[in-house]
C-alpha cells in the first residue's frame, strides 16, 4: 500500500508526534493544483482512494483532513457517506443532539469541563471502528480533542505494574454507571435513561440494556444503575501489529460520583495505580489546534480521545461508523 496518493498532499500540524515510526495525526491536504480546493474534489478523492484512505487511518491511527473548505453538517455528512462505512448509533451518557442524517453534536456537557480519555462506547458489546469529528466553529482558546495511542499505555503500565495488569486482564473489570431520570445538560454524563435507551418504557429500557450486555437496577429517584462486566482491560485487534490496546475506562470511571470501576470479582483497584495510569495517559497524549473545516478520523480501536476545557463558542460535530 503506497504511503502517498496524488489526490492528497501530506502536510503537518502543530502537536503531531512520531509514535513507533508513524506520524499521528497524518495530515492530508489538497494537492497543489490550480484553483481552490472544494468538498466536491475531496469527495471524489475519497471515493477514488477508499482502500488507501482506510489503510492510512489504521496505519496512523488518526487522519486530519485540512484545507478542504468544509462548511457545514450537510457537507460533513457527504464526506462520511463517501467513505462507505455503515452507521452505528451512539449509546452512552453524553448529552448529544441530532443535526443531520448521520451527524450529531459531540458531547454537549459544559465547555469548562475536561471530558476524560476514552475509546468510544468501550463498555458495550458493539462499538464503532471509527469516530469522525468535524470542526464547524473552532474555539477561541482550549477545546482541543487530545488522543492517546492506546498500546503505549499498556506498554508503560506493563513496565511499572506487570503483575497488576496481567492479573486484572485475566479477571476483567466490572463497571457501574448511573443514568439520571431526566436529561441534565449541565453534566458531561447527564443523559437521562430515556434518551440513552431511546424509550420511555422501563421494560423496554431493561430489554435494550440487556441486549447491550448490561444488568440494571432501578433507583428510588427514578434513575437507573447499570452494571457491566466482566469487561476486558486490554484488547488486540486485527491489522494493528498485534498491539495490546488499553481498551478500558478504568481511570475515567473509578471512584466517580455516578460511576465505579473495580475488578470483576469485586476487588478494589488501588487508587495509586489509577492515579499513575492517569499520568501515563496524559504524558502520551497528542493534540492540535482545531481550525474551521477540519475533519478528523480516529481509529477507535487504537486511540483514546477526550476534550480539553474550552472558551465558547465551540462547535464540533461527530459521526460514528462500524
Amino acid at each position: 500500500m503506497e504511503y502517498t496518493c496524488k489526490d492528497f498532499k501530506v502536510g503537518k500540524c502543530e502537536g503531531e508526534k512520531m509514535v513507533d515510526g508513524e506520524t499521528i495525526p497524518l495530515v492530508l491536504q489538497p494537492p497543489e493544483v490550480a484553483g481552490k480546493a472544494s468538498v466536491e474534489s475531496l469527495l471524489e478523492a475519497i471515493v477514488k482512494n477508499k482502500e488507501w484512505f482506510e489503510e492510512m487511518i489504521i496505519k496512523n491511527s488518526a487522519v486530519l483532513l485540512r484545507g478542504f473548505d468544509v462548511q457545514n453538517a450537510v457537507e460533513f455528512n457527504d464526506i462520511v457517506e463517501a467513505c462507505g462505512w455503515d452507521d452505528i448509533r451512539y449509546v452512552g451518557p453524553a448529552p448529544r443532539t441530532h443535526i443531520h442524517k448521520r451527524i450529531w453534536t459531540a458531547n454537549e456537557g459544559p465547555l469548562s469541563e475536561f471530558i476524560y480519555y476514552h475509546h468510544e462506547m468501550v463498555l458495550i458489546s458493539e462499538f464503532p471502528k471509527k469516530v469522525i469529528l468535524y470542526c464547524e466553529v473552532p474555539p477561541p482558546e482550549g477545546g482541543e480533542t487530545p488522543f492517546v495511542p492506546s498500546f503505549r499505555v499498556t506498554e508503560r503500565m506493563l513496565e511499572e505494574f506487570p503483575e497488576f495488569v496481567e492479573e486484572l486482564d485475566k479477571k476483567g473489570l466490572r463497571y457501574t454507571f448511573t443514568a439520571l431520570s431526566k436529561d441534565n445538560t449541565g453534566s458531561m454524563r447527564g443523559r437521562g435513561w430515556e434518551d440513552t435507551f431511546a424509550t420511555s418504557d422501563r421494560d423496554e429500557a431493561e430489554k435494550r440494556a440487556k441486549a447491550l450486555g448490561m444488568d440494571v437496577e432501578w433507583l428510588p429517584n427514578g434513575g437507573i444503575k447499570t452494571i457491566l462486566g466482566p469487561r476486558s482491560l486490554t484488547r488486540v485487534f486485527d491489522g494493528r501489529k498485534g498491539r495490546r490496546m488499553w481498551f478500558n475506562t478504568m481511570v475515567g470511571m473509578h471512584g466517580k460520583e455516578l460511576s465505579s470501576a473495580m475488578g470483576a470479582d469485586g476487588t478494589e483497584i488501588p487508587g495509586d495505580i489509577v492515579k499513575r495510569c492517569g499520568e501515563i495517559i496524559e504524558e502520551e497524549s497528542i493534540q492540535f489546534k482545531w481550525e474551521k473545516g477540519d475533519v478528523l478520523f480516529l481509529d477507535n480501536y487504537a486511540l483514546l480521545h477526550g476534550r480539553r476545557p474550552s472558551l465558547p463558542p465551540r462547535k464540533v460535530l461527530v459521526a460514528t461508523c462500524k
